[in-house]
């Protein structure tokens, strides 16, 4: 079994998590979008004991951003790396803060009732008004 290698823009966060993401997608959320400032994120979840911190714990902040995320961040350069998901045992890892690309691209974009107004999908993959229902 793999691991990838993730960090922060300034390199002070490291992490590990294993390449066995159980489903990938683009965000589209009101709320992917401000912490990205972008149209929304590439995500990848798996179960909290597959993803490890190896370098800078110390550094990261945390904002509990709904009563479902905990996001997740680098407390010197701003980087958004993963939000966890307490109830259902699950990390959103956020694919741009990765070293290589996983085995699961993104399968599906959610949350495209909330997209914003000047962004057009363009691509071929399933879209979901919310987070898809698990199978």
């Amino acid at each position: 079994m793999t691991a990838i290698s993730g960090s922060c823009l300034c390199g002070s966060v490291e992490f590990s998590v294993k390449d066995e993401f159980i489903y990938a997608g683009y965000c589209h959320c009101s709320m992917c979008r401000k912490s990205s400032g972008a149209s929304g994120t590439a995500i990848g979840g798996i179960p909290r004991e597959h993803f490890t911190i190896t370098q800078g714990e110390e550094y990261v902040k945390t904002f509990c951003r709904s009563t479902e995320t905990v996001s997740c961040f680098c407390e010197h350069c701003g980087s958004t790396l993963y939000g966890e998901k307490p109830a259902i045992g699950m990390v959103h890892v956020r694919y741009g803060a990765l070293n290589r690309s996983p085995k699961l691209l993104p399968q599906a974009h959610m949350h495209v009732s909330s997209k914003a107004d000047w962004y057009n999908i363009s691509d071929s993959l399933p879209q979901f008004s919310e987070f898809p229902a698990a199978p």
